[in-house]
């Protein structure tokens, strides 16, 4: 028989804020007392709640969706491309929610969720813990190359007439400029009832706007931090090993020489293929044989084993 390891997906835990401000604390550590940055996020008046779920026998992983701030949509959002999501959230009983994301979970995180409950902060986070938060850094306008991608000027001095200008963009030959060469241009986003709900500060800078405006501050979205060293990042020693047919036969033991260790594909694990095409397949990549029970399929090249 064959068999597979599975990958292990990534877990978050959903929440979705909004930057505030920035401010400044006073802590006290061995009778000194030190200034330290810190960033205030706020939810506004609706919360966070949850969308949709998905699961691995039809999306081919464990998640939980996540949408923010309630509003009221306009005419040409219901009836264009906007309306489709609407549906989607009229038929789960969600209101209209301006953001909407999908949060990677443990199964046994997965099961305490449902659909139309509402997120807490205080149920994911406490004073003490550690956090990490994803954001779009604001806008910093049309920037050259050396602000943008942070390269290297010429001589100021002796007649240089290199400053900060650009070097060579090409060669001769193909005679023009490849994808993805690091030039000049604009860094960060274009520009994008808001009585906080809730409110938590953390300790550090976060990226976006603050609230200086009624529209609100960038939003940001941010979960318990990873502890890389409790074995979720790990991959198995066998990822893929033959074992004997039968009922007394052991699937977690490998024939000799029939077990593969760590294989990579353009420097990635080849699990993460496989979750790959589950992702956008659950049914099975198009074109091949998607028989889930193959015990009785004979491998014409190991004698006494299936495939």
């Amino acid at each position: 028989m064959l068999s597979i390891s599975p990958i292990a997906p990534l877990y978050l835990a959903p929440v979705i804020k909004e930057k505030l401000n920035m401010t400044t604390i006073f802590e006290e550590e061995d009778g000194n007392v030190k200034t330290v940055p810190a960033t205030i996020l706020c939810v506004k008046k609706g919360g966070n709640m949850v969308t949709d779920k998905r699961w691995p026998e039809k999306h081919g992983h464990y998640s939980v969706q996540v949408g923010y701030e309630r509003y009221e949509p306009n005419k040409y959002e219901r009836s264009g491309k906007r309306a489709l999501q609407i549906q989607r959230l009229a038929r789960n009983e969600c209101p209209p929610l301006r953001k909407i994301k999908d949060f990677r979970v443990r199964p046994q995180d997965w099961e305490k969720w449902e659909v139309g409950q509402k997120i807490w902060p205080s149920d994911l986070f406490k004073e003490g813990d550690i956090v990490d938060i994803h954001g779009w850094a604001k806008g910093k306008g049309f920037a050259g190359r050396i602000k943008r991608w942070g390269g290297k000027r010429g001589p100021m001095g002796h007649g240089s007439k290199h400053h900060r200008r650009e070097g060579s963009i090409g060669a001769a030959r193909p005679k023009r400029v490849l994808p993805r060469k690091k030039r000049a241009g604009w860094i960060g986003p274009l520009a994008q009832d808001n009585m906080p709900e809730s409110i938590i500060v953390v300790k550090g800078s976060v990226p976006g706007y603050t609230a200086h405006w009624e529209s609100g501050g960038s939003y940001v979205w941010l979960h318990p931090a990873k502890n890389r060293s409790d074995g979720r990042f790990k991959r198995d020693p066998v990822w893929l090993w033959y074992y004997h047919k039968g009922e007394s036969a052991d699937p977690l033991t490998p024939i000799p020489e029939k077990a593969w260790t760590w294989k990579t594909m353009w420097g990635r694990d080849v699990r993460w293929i496989t979750a790959e095409v589950k992702k956008y397949w659950p049914d099975g990549f198009p074109g091949y044989d998607h028989i889930m029970d193959r015990s009785g399929v004979e491998c014409s090249s190991c004698t006494g084993l299936t495939v």
